[in-house]
């Protein structure tokens, strides 16, 4: 009786083990599809740590912030750099100045493209 006993109790631990060990993969790998979903719209946490893309996100928040006519949205849109294309992501007032930050933005030295994800809020 012990010897069924100790038997089942080692399949329940190999059992729980590897229900956990698959569980764990699971969890920690994401779909090709999300991570195409993911690439195709920037946010800030998606931002290169590199220095020229960081020297690029910098200045364009200062050519926006300096702007007195931009309104605060349109200040504090979302900005991400990334090998000289800049994308902008975020609510801007009306279409005028949704063209005004893209224009803002193209300005800056060393940037080649603009990405502009604006949406006008009416």
């Amino acid at each position: 009786m012990k010897r069924v006993m100790l038997v089942l109790s080692s399949l329940l631990i190999v059992l729980t083990l590897a229900a956990c060990s698959k569980s764990d993969r699971t969890s920690s790998t994401t779909s090709p599809s999300d991570k195409q979903m993911a690439s195709k719209v920037p946010t800030a946490s998606d931002q290169p740590t590199n220095e020229a893309d960081t020297k690029v996100v910098q200045d364009v928040r200062q050519a926006l912030t300096s702007d007195s006519s931009l309104s605060t949205a349109a200040q504090n849109v979302t900005v991400v750099a990334s090998n000289g294309t800049v994308t902008l992501r975020g609510s801007v007032k009306d279409s005028s100045e949704k063209q005004k930050v893209a224009d803002k933005a193209m300005q800056v030295a060393g940037v080649t493209n603009v990405d502009n994800q604006l949406t006008v809020t009416q």
